[in-house]
């Protein structure tokens, strides 16, 4: 069955709805309410007959029309009894917040075994048990506790933590980082990452999968889809060490397994793999805005030459190379720039950040065919608007340049406005070189598994 009916239900029953606030049923219910979705909502509580001013029910049985949808947030104790009247009800889709399955030992993986065979006895699908819920921020939809609904973006995100990823989407937002689906796993009983590859895949609003991993189920199809999927796909592994193995074990019930074993997994279905958070999140900005580069060849520019050359140091380490400037891109340069600047690669502008300089001297870098991208750095100084240099290469962008351009403004405060018109103009912009490599070295990581692992799909 479709996951439609989950992520773009028309009709959805928060079962456990509450009045009281600081209970996850009132906190469900208030944000599929405040934050824009379209859809039928009813809540669903034998106590209560109105909560936020919905008549409430007392089953989902007593809703007069369909349900495509049941977020479920009862005692376990009543959750198979619950998912039972969902199933008569025709719902198709559950979202289980309950906890109290599988991740607590052998009692509640007897009750997740039944919880399974009920869902599949009525062909429905379940996200969870164990989830903190699901997000489309395209359709308004926040079946979840995260507090805001997070800007609309073309990143979805898969999370095996639910308190994780709320507080990752809610970082997210502070950054102004755009995301599409939010969804916390939970344990997988039903919904796995296969599962939900194969509809992101198909998505037409998401262009980057994200994911934080601690295990993986059906390892082989999960290869076989990643690898089947052209869109960008970064993954955080975790529990890499013993402790961290034993801890994933306890938080959700999934074996971690050798991470040597997921090294080889990612790489041979071409998933990215990040080391951090930072990565992660860095690495999905520039994939959902910038093309993938046809090479590995970095040219930089800097009107700090102390900023380009820890750029370049974090290039080597990357394995991206930097090239030297054909002798024609190298004379244009030097037409640009003033006697005391450098129109070799990196080209240091010797403090100038002009319009004209750093417009004219990125378009005649990316002319140069020894460049596959660039990484374009403004130092901030009170000489200098940081918009200025900013415009000069957003201009660029919005034209017909295929080559991927990566921005770096540094100096925090006074960076403001030049930060703000690189985002409105679709290029990820980074605080620090070393974080604008590592996002530059994923597009050329993508862009080498579609053409060696993806069969150039």
């Amino acid at each position: 069955m479709t996951l439609k009916s989950i992520f773009k239900p028309d009709s959805i029953a928060v079962v456990g709805a509450s009045a009281s606030m600081g209970k996850w049923g009132h906190t469900l219910l208030k944000n599929l309410l405040n934050n824009g979705y379209e859809g039928l909502v009813y809540p669903v509580n034998p106590r209560e007959t109105e909560i936020m001013g919905k008549t409430c029910f007392s089953s989902v049985l007593d809703i007069p029309g369909p349900v495509d949808l049941a977020v479920i947030a009862v005692p376990s104790s009543l959750a198979l009894a619950i998912t039972e009247e969902c199933g008569k009800k025709g719902v198709k889709g559950i979202i289980m917040i309950t906890a109290g399955f599988s991740e607590t030992g052998d009692e509640g993986r007897q009750l997740e075994e039944q919880l399974i065979e009920i869902v599949k006895r009525y062909n429905m699908r379940l996200i969870g048990p164990n989830s903190l819920g699901v997000v489309n921020s395209h359709t308004g939809m926040n079946a979840s506790i995260i507090s805001r609904l997070p800007h609309r973006g073309g990143i979805s995100f898969i999370t095996q933590s639910g308190t994780l990823g709320l507080a990752l989407a809610d970082w997210t937002m502070e950054m102004g980082l755009g995301l599409h689906i939010v969804v916390s796993t939970g344990n997988k009983a039903n919904i796995d990452d296969i599962d939900l590859l194969e509809y992101l895949a198909e998505d037409p609003n998401t262009n980057v999968i994200a994911m934080y991993v601690e295990g993986i189920n059906r390892g082989r199809e999960f290869i076989r889809t990643a690898k089947g999927i052209s869109k960008p796909i970064l993954a955080v592994k975790t529990g890499r060490t013993k402790s961290g193995s034993r801890a994933v074990y306890s938080h959700t019930g999934s074996l971690a397994g050798s991470d040597e074993v997921y090294s080889a997994a990612f790489k041979q279905s071409g998933i990215i793999r990040v080391e951090n958070i930072d990565d992660l999140f860095d690495s999905a900005l520039a994939l959902s805005v910038q093309p993938a580069p046809n090479g590995k060849q970095v040219g930089i520019i800097s009107n700090g030459g102390g900023a380009s050359i820890i750029a370049s140091d974090a290039c080597e380490r990357a394995g991206l190379i930097i090239p030297p400037l054909q002798q024609e891109t190298r004379e244009n340069i030097k037409e640009l720039v003033s006697g005391f600047a450098s129109a070799r690669n990196p080209v240091d502008t010797a403090g100038l950040a002009t319009y004209e300089v750093y417009n004219g001297t990125v378009r005649q870098m990316l002319l140069d065919p020894n460049i596959d991208a660039m990484i374009v750095i403004y130092v901030h100084t009170v000489m200098w608007d940081s918009s200025i240099p900013a415009r000069a290469i957003v201009d660029i962008h919005r034209g017909t340049c295929t080559k991927p351009i990566i921005a770096c403004w540094m100096g925090g405060k006074g960076t403001e406005k030049g930060v703000d018109i690189l985002k409105a103009g679709g290029l990820p912009n980074y605080p620090v070189p070393e974080r604008a490599v590592k996002a530059l070295a994923s597009l050329v990581k993508h862009h080498g598994f579609l053409e060696n692992v993806k069969g150039g799909i």
